[in-house]
């Protein structure tokens, strides 16, 4: 009787790791933590400390994505540049290839012509090319941005909205990823480009070379269009 109690026990202590793997293979949360070093040029000559996060659930046929950025420099106890951005976008599989998708964004930047910056919207999704190496997502899509201008103007408008992203495998620890991100409305149309290079270290610990460029269709008098961001920086996944 006691040996059979005390297989039993060696038995159950083994599988517990396993069981542990298991749940952690199958658990429907991923992400990482990116923070960097940052080189701006545009409306604003600095150098940043950055931090971004990135958090997705996968449930069934639906896909949540969270994604949150944070710049901000300070030079002689004055803030010289801090910008924010927070976007949730939701998928639901009509097929394999194929899904709707819901977004809503905000951006703040207190170096340029607005307070706010807001968006929702919605539409259709499509991966054009997946292949062992990497995929190609499409979507596009109506909604409404709500915007605030520094001098107190409040703006709201129809706009379109199309994406893509590109994901490609360089070889069995380095990805290149490439992201385009248009708004577009009667007064003025967004684009957003980020372009990067990661290379794995570890499982969970990776460095990453990337250049974000955006750019305004309609700006004020003596303000730039463009803004590009160039970050070096370590990221953490989980």
């Amino acid at each position: 009787m006691l040996k059979t109690t005390a297989i039993c026990s060696i038995l159950c202590l083994s599988a517990t790791p396993l069981l542990v793997a298991a749940e952690a293979a199958t658990s429907p949360w991923s992400g990482e933590f990116d923070f960097g070093v940052s080189a701006k040029t545009g409306n604003t000559e600095s150098t940043d400390l950055s931090a971004r996060l990135r958090a997705s659930y996968e449930v069934r046929r639906w896909h949540h994505r969270l994604r949150l950025d944070a710049v901000r420099e300070t030079e002689s106890s004055s803030t010289t540049d801090e910008s924010y951005l927070a976007q949730f976008q939701s998928d639901y599989d009509l097929t394999e290839r194929s899904y709707l998708f819901g977004v809503v964004r905000g951006e703040r930047d207190l170096f340029s012509s607005f307070r706010y910056q807001t968006s929702i919207s919605g539409g259709y999704g499509y991966r054009a090319w997946v292949s062992e190496r990497g995929h190609l997502d499409l979507e596009a899509g109506p909604g409404v941005r709500y915007s605030e201008r520094d001098t107190g103007e409040e703006e709201t408008e129809f706009v379109g909205r199309l994406r893509g992203k590109l994901e490609v495998r360089l070889s069995h620890n380095a990805d290149f990823n490439q992201e385009v991100t248009v708004i577009t409305g009667s007064k003025n149309t967004e684009t957003e480009s980020i372009s990067s290079v990661t290379a794995g270290i570890t499982d969970a610990l990776a460095l990453r070379l990337s250049l974000e460029v955006e750019r305004a269709s309609k700006v004020p008098a003596g303000t730039k269009k463009t803004d590009t961001t160039t970050t070096a920086s370590a990221v953490y996944r989980f």
